[in-house]
Order: C-alpha cells, then sequence, then structure tokens
C-alpha cells in the first residue's frame, strides 16, 4: 500500500512540475510581467495595478526623437530610430500600454526588429487591456508560429495558435522583423502577420482597453513603430 501511495505522489509532483510555460511551445506563461505604462514607474504586477482608462487616439510614432514614448516611463530608451527593447536579463515578459486604445472599431499594429530572439521566444500586440494583468496578446514567436492568449488577473489561457506541425508556421525560422496587426469590428479580431491574415479570432473579453506591445524574457527587439487608429 506504501509502494502505491509514493508512486501516487510522485506522479503528482510530475503533474505539477510540468503545468505552466511550455519550453516546447511558449504555449503558456508564468509568474507576472514587468512593463510600464503612461504614469507609472515600471515594476513587478504582484503590486497592485490601477485601472486604465484609455483615450480613443489615433497614434503613429515611429520613434524618430528620443522624447518619443508612447508608453510613458519604460525602462528602455529611443535611439537608431526605435525603442531598444532589451528583456534578456528579464526573468518575466515585458508588457508596455500606451495611453491609446480602442473605444470601439480599430486597428492597432507594431513593427519589431528581432535582433535577438531565441527559438520559441514571443513578441506580440496587447489589446484590450485594463492593466498588466488583464489584457489580450496576438503574437509570434521567432518560429513563425502565431498565438492569441488572454491574461486574466495574471493567469494565462490559450485562445489558439501555437500548433506543434510544421504547417502551422508562417515564416521562415529567425525572421528578421515582424509587423503584427489587429483590425478590431465588434467581438471580432482579423489578426495579420506581414500583411497575410492568419486568423479572425472572436474574444470574451470586453472590447475596450487600453493597447500596448508584449516583449518575452531572454529576447531583444527594436520597435520600428507603434500605431493605433480607431474608426472615427
Amino acid at each position: 500500500m506504501k509502494k502505491y501511495l509514493l508512486v501516487a505522489i510522485q506522479y503528482l509532483a510530475l503533474l505539477v512540475s510540468s503545468c505552466g510555460r511550455d519550453a516546447g511551445t511558449a504555449d503558456l506563461f508564468t509568474g507576472g510581467t514587468v512593463g510600464g505604462g503612461v504614469g507609472d514607474v515600471p515594476g513587478a504586477t504582484e503590486e497592485a495595478s490601477a485601472s486604465l482608462t484609455p483615450g480613443d487616439t489615433l497614434v503613429n510614432c515611429e520613434f524618430n526623437r528620443p522624447s518619443d514614448h508612447p508608453f510613458g516611463q519604460v525602462p528602455f530608451d529611443v535611439y537608431g530610430g526605435a525603442l531598444q527593447i532589451d528583456n534578456r536579463p528579464g526573468r518575466a515578459p515585458a508588457v508596455l500600454l500606451s495611453e491609446a486604445g480602442l473605444l470601439r472599431d480599430g486597428m492597432i499594429q507594431a513593427r519589431f526588429n528581432l535582433v535577438e530572439a531565441p527559438l520559441h521566444t514571443v513578441v506580440g500586440l496587447v489589446l484590450r487591456a485594463s492593466d498588466r494583468n488583464n489584457f489580450v496578446l496576438m503574437g509570434v514567436n521567432s518560429r513563425g508560429q502565431y498565438t492569441v492568449q488572454e491574461c486574466r488577473n495574471g493567469l494565462w489561457y490559450t485562445v489558439m495558435g501555437l500548433e506543434s506541425f510544421e504547417a502551422s508556421r508562417l515564416l521562415p525560422y529567425s525572421p528578421p522583423w515582424v509587423e503584427l496587426t489587429a483590425v478590431v469590428h465588434g467581438s471580432y479580431v482579423d489578426f495579420s502577420v506581414n500583411g497575410q491574415l492568419v486568423q479572425v479570432v472572436r474574444l470574451r473579453m470586453p472590447a475596450l482597453g487600453a493597447a500596448g506591445v508584449f516583449v518575452d524574457e531572454g529576447i531583444r527587439v527594436e520597435l520600428d513603430r507603434f500605431t493605433v487608429i480607431p474608426d472615427l
């Protein structure tokens, strides 16, 4: 009897240790995120963050000036025509939220130059965010696979994407850059990568929310452009 009990305990321990992020697919993230938003001091999201009230504002930031900071105070510098996001020392994904968002339909777009992006690491768009614990992520990894995930109260839920089959890849391995576009129309979002429509997603989260970008841990990218265009 003791033998069977010991085996059962070891099996449960194995299940618990395997929960969370899958190193083979970057399917789910664990723990908090770090980053900043307009008026925020960058820090871990274990501390309570106030809900954001996005404005329905046109943004087209190309980071041509060091003063270009659509995400407010963040621990990254603007130079070389891009926001230099170096999250290689980080132990959590960086989520940068802007004051801009969509109060109705519109488009959110970002272009990333992938300077140093190990396989399975993800860059993406953040939309419908109320804070850094509640948002939708639409991203791709450096294998060319896409992912749509919801972060609800700091817990990650996969909506679709990141299949293990070769056919699910959209881009060559280690592409030098990616341009991600989310066109919001009601409860639906058209998600495109480098101009190619890859998925039409129906989301349960509220349509209102701030927009931003997501950069995985252990990755260095240049954010070349960030755009929010509401339908007027």
